[in-house]
């Protein structure tokens, strides 16, 4: 089983990134080949509506092949005005029905207050049953995620590391049981 992580944040070292990171690890120890994409490597031009995704340039033709090629994905954002990033949301637009349907996913999101981050972990949900993706009732909101972090990226917050891990595993497990089941 391939999963692949997909960080909205344009920065490389985002608190993100970071949790993203930790539930790529523990699905690569469930047994899954775990890759990471990072939007802000990629050259991705804006969408502009048109009607074959396909005929978009730059680095759009090999994020929907990652996309496609995967099993799985783990999406994390932070949270932006009430909602997840523009990047992302420009990406998962530049990515047709065809690439994400029937795909499992399993969201992160992180914020900077207390209320953590639900608006954008409900805005993403949305986004992929409107593809026809499955979404993991599994989700992890990360309140406060400058307090969740160290500067060296280790987790402070307890039960977050266990949180983060368990939606790794979860995408394995469930995407094995996807997997085993055929197209109807």
């Amino acid at each position: 089983m391939k999963v692949l992580s997909l960080n909205g944040s344009l920065r490389s070292a985002s608190n993100t990134q970071r949790a993203l990171d930790v539930a790529l690890a523990a699905a690569s120890a469930a047994g899954a080949d775990a890759q990471a994409l990072h939007l802000g490597a990629l050259q991705l031009p804006w969408c502009d509506g048109r009607p074959d995704e396909s005929t978009y340039g730059g680095d759009a033709p090999a994020l929907r092949a990652a996309i496609l090629g995967a099993d799985a994905l783990l999406v994390g954002s932070p949270e932006y005005h009430g909602s997840f990033s523009g990047a992302l949301k420009n990406a998962l637009d530049l990515v047709g029905p065809t690439e994400l349907r029937g795909k499992l996913v399993g969201l992160v999101a992180t914020a900077r207050g207390d209320a953590g981050a639900m608006n954008t972990l409900n805005h993403l949900r949305h986004v992929f049953r409107w593809v026809e993706a499955w979404v993991l009732p599994a989700q992890v909101s990360i309140p406060r995620a400058g307090e969740a972090f160290g500067a060296d990226g280790a987790i402070l917050r307890p039960g977050l590391e266990d949180e983060l891990a368990r939606l790794g595993r979860e995408i394995v497990r469930f995407g094995g049981l996807l997997r085993a089941t055929p197209p109807g």
